[in-house]
């Protein structure tokens, strides 16, 4: 909801640090939008994630408070991401992951993009992606 952007912006803040991009624009966008995932505890926004389906790089945050780490609460935030993508027709997932997020990705499906294939960054991380498999329907008519 757009009254939980302050609390989404501090958390991204307080784990990207104070250099942390605060596009108020580009937020504002990714909220109305129903692109933002947002999970709480007892009231609390304690994590978040957003998905941008006409970027290149659809899997724009996904950020936890530290102390609520490990528990699921990503992998649950990343499956709703996973579902808005592919319910808007999307045959593939890209995400620019942190260093210390490739294995969190790596058990979700996702796999290393091929440098040839990479779009660029100027910040530290690894591009990786996650094809959408249909489920195909093994009974016979």
């Amino acid at each position: 909801q757009p009254e939980d952007k302050e609390t989404i912006q501090q958390i991204y803040q307080a784990v990207v640090g104070p250099h942390a991009e605060q596009d108020e624009a580009r937020w504002d966008r990714l909220i109305q939008r129903g692109g933002m995932v947002v999970a709480m505890e007892e009231g609390r926004v304690i994590g978040f994630g957003a998905i941008d389906v006409d970027a290149i790089e659809q899997l724009q945050w996904l950020y936890l408070l530290p102390q609520h780490q490990g528990a699921g609460v990503g992998s649950e935030i990343l499956q709703r991401l996973e579902s808005i993508g592919w319910e808007a027709g999307l045959e593939a997932l890209r995400v620019h992951s942190a260093p210390g997020a490739v294995n969190f990705y790596r058990r979700h499906g996702y796999r290393l993009i091929e440098s040839a294939a990479q779009t660029g960054h100027d910040h530290e991380g690894v591009e990786m992606v996650k094809e959408h498999r249909q489920e195909r329907d093994e009974r016979l008519y």
